[in-house]
């Protein structure tokens, strides 16, 4: 349930931001967009509601472990804790974000479409302030956090909006002219700031597959390859096929990039709620191994073991499958087959590559 929660809050995140990017935006340099003004104030409780998770967690966790009442462990836990210090800002921004919104749709006023993003903002680094990183490390883990979490929720956000609640593909060779060098910019720093984030949390990075969040981990990454050749055919095929072709109608493909998406943010949701694998070993001992790795590994699993990778007939073979799977995601763009073709190949493309991956440890 918990892992349901945390994708929910990223999709009420990448709602929001998207809704309030595009406000910014002339109407005669994107397609026609229309989401629901119930939806927004939705996902903006949403956010108060499912960032609250984590903070019951941890109280009933404390609850149990140290036997004190349930109201003087949450009090404590709002008081003296990141997590808590972030939910009460967070409730807060998002009442101050719902009244900004009433009035905004009163008197029309331009100066509260600023505040509103200056809020969003604001929501956003309470996010960072919240995770595992910022508890850890103080500024140096929550200024990636931070920095990460709002280059996906702009590049993920603007096209969750605009794949979902476009109400035709108008002017959408415009809409590619200044978005596609912002998703990039976006790529770019999302990457940068999770190989960052990686140094810190996961120093091994393939002895963390013994455990869940290792696990996550490496299905995160696997699936942003398919993401990625989605991007691409969305930045550059659909470009060049309606300069071909102005009648193509590029929505279903940028949709198919926003399931792939939510792929990678349901892994990102599974290692948000795993201890971090600073300390394998410990977390062998106190906590289990991953299931999906005692599934492939044969040995003892002990709390100093290491392990390696090593190449062998069947985890090339399954390699070979996932790049060939991969390849028919943009021939199927060309051959103009069902997205849900593309996406389900997409999908065969990080189940050979995982198996090829797992298949290797020694």
């Amino acid at each position: 349930m918990i892992y349901i929660s945390e994708l929910l809050l990223y999709v009420c995140f990448c709602i929001v931001v998207g809704n309030q990017l595009l406000a910014f935006v002339p109407a005669d340099k994107r397609p026609t967009v229309a989401v629901p003004n119930w939806l927004i104030n939705l996902c903006i409780i949403g956010i108060a509601l499912l960032s609250f998770s984590p903070v019951l967690k941890v109280t009933l966790i404390f609850t149990k472990e140290y036997n004190v009442g349930f109201g003087t462990i949450f009090k404590g836990i709002l008081m003296d804790f990141n997590i808590g210090h972030a939910w009460l800002v967070t409730l807060f921004l998002c009442l101050i974000l719902l009244l900004v919104r009433i009035l905004k749709k009163i008197t029309n006023d331009p100066i509260l479409e600023y505040m509103g993003a200056v809020l969003t903002f604001a929501l956003i680094l309470a996010f960072g302030w919240a995770s595992h990183c910022t508890a850890s490390y103080g500024l140096k883990g929550f200024v990636p956090h931070a920095i990460h979490f709002l280059s996906v929720t702009v590049w993920i956000g603007v096209l969750f909006v605009v794949g979902w609640f476009s109400k035709n593909s108008d002017n959408w060779l415009k809409f590619l002219k200044w978005f596609s060098p912002i998703a990039f910019i976006c790529v770019v720093t999302s990457i940068s700031a999770g190989f960052f984030l990686m140094n810190l949390l996961v120093p091994d990075y393939v002895n963390s597959w013994i455990v869940s969040y290792g696990q996550a981990l490496l299905i995160k990454h696997l699936f942003i390859i398919p993401l990625l050749t989605f991007a691409w055919i969305n930045g550059v095929l659909v470009k060049r096929k309606l300069n071909l072709n102005p009648n193509f109608n590029p929505i279903p493909w940028v949709r198919a990039e926003s399931v792939m998406a939510l792929l990678v943010f349901t892994a990102m949701a599974v290692m948000g709620q795993q201890s971090t694998p600073e300390n394998i070993a410990a977390i062998i001992k106190f906590e289990k191994p991953s299931w999906l790795f005692e599934a492939f590994y044969d040995g003892k699993i002990e709390q100093n073991m290491s392990i390696t990778l090593g190449l062998n007939v069947v985890s090339i073979t399954f390699a070979l499958a996932a790049v060939l799977a991969l390849l028919l995601v943009v021939t199927m763009f060309h051959k103009k087959t069902s997205t849900f073709v593309s996406m389900l190949c997409g999908f065969l493309s990080v189940l050979f590559a995982y198996i090829a991956a797992m298949l290797s440890i020694n």
